[in-house]
């Protein structure tokens, strides 16, 4: 009785002594695990398998129902990156329209100095005038900006899910795309 009460001190000893030594360890082996259970996590090659993450470590969808709604979502997604395309070039044509009315309407120096009679400089001195799209117009500049930064948190988007390599992922973006410009492509095309 003595001899199995000595070994369950020891035990208690040395396991106390191997956590000491594991609780020090275990930092540095679980941040490498986890790195390394991350690693094993992304199939670096196409595949149909449920259970990659989507935009977020909490989503990972991985029953066949939860991969078609982000199939959904993704096609959605994809189409409406089509329809913000089409939507920018509109943009663009509106404020080009309006440049070109807002210059008729407020003529230059050049332009007011010819029509009160005074001799227009020579061709040599005188500055072309800017092309209308290189005029700085904050309400067209500053919504020209916030269109671009919407159109790329939408491409980034769908770049991040092309990079599960999830294969049912990307055919959905490939398809909504395709769709998208089906129905939005021939919008705002200059001809």
């Amino acid at each position: 009785m003595d001899m199995s009460g000595s070994s369950n001190s020891t035990d208690s000893s040395s396991s106390s002594m191997s956590g000491m030594d594991m609780s020090g360890s275990s930092n540095s082996t679980d941040s490498s695990s986890s790195s390394m259970s991350m690693m094993m996590m992304m199939v670096p090659y196409l595949h149909f398998t449920p259970g990659d993450n989507l935009f977020f470590d909490t989503v990972a969808p991985s029953s066949a129902g939860a991969v078609f709604a982000a199939c959904l979502i993704l096609f959605l997604l994809s189409v409406f990156d089509r329809y913000v395309c089409a939507a920018r070039r509109g943009l663009e044509r509106r404020f080009a329209l309006r440049s070109s009315r807002l210059l008729v309407n407020c003529p230059t120096t050049f332009q007011a100095e010819s029509s009160s009679g005074k001799q227009p400089l020579p061709a040599a001195e005188s500055t072309p005038p800017q092309p209308v799209s290189s005029k700085f117009i904050l309400s067209h500049d500053l919504s020209r900006g916030v269109m671009t930064g919407f159109e790329l948190t939408l491409h980034y988007l769908l770049m991040l899910a092309v990079m599960t390599f999830n294969a049912a992922y990307i055919i959905s973006i490939i398809l909504g795309a395709v769709v998208g410009e089906i129905a939005f492509g021939r919008l705002h095309r200059g001809h």
